[in-house]
């Protein structure tokens, strides 16, 4: 990215941020990843948006960023096995998030075979509670009054 094209990005994320916070509030980023790439493009981006946002890390009472690892089809059994795999990494490389969810992104397909449809079901339970519970830390409210839990 350009010089002038980075500018004005940051400055678009910045306003669109900040208009966003100012009026309805912001309880939880998230920060996708694609499975297959934790360097490079990753940390360059990563230090983009949290330049803009702040880091979980250093935010005291900040706007908590949590990633969202996706095209994880290839993890038959647990898709966390990839956050387990890569966490050190992350860390290593000065990228912190406040919590994290292990996903396949793919779209819902009735001829899928059944585990497929299972592990795309589980990924939606895991978003669905990753915001719930960033819902109830920022308004301090039961887990059966959390909306993202009845979609």
């Amino acid at each position: 990215m350009g010089f002038f094209r980075t500018l004005f990005a940051k400055w678009r994320l910045k306003k669109s941020y900040k208009k966003l916070y100012r009026d309805d509030g912001v309880y939880l980023l998230l920060y996708c990843i694609r499975g297959w790439r934790a360097q490079g493009a990753l940390l360059r981006d990563y230090k983009f948006f949290t330049d803009i946002v702040g880091s979980t890390a250093t935010a005291a009472g900040g706007v908590p960023v949590a990633a969202v690892v996706t095209s994880l089809e290839d993890y038959p059994t647990d898709m966390d096995k990839w956050w387990v795999k890569n966490e050190d990494n992350l860390e290593s490389l000065g990228m912190r998030f406040s919590s994290h969810a292990c996903i396949t992104s793919l779209p819902d397909d009735p001829h899928a075979s059944p585990a497929l449809r299972a592990r795309r079901h589980r990924s939606e339970q895991v978003i669905r509670r990753l915001i719930c519970d960033s819902y109830q830390a920022g308004t301090e409210k039961r887990a059966s009054s959390c909306p993202a839990l009845t979609l």
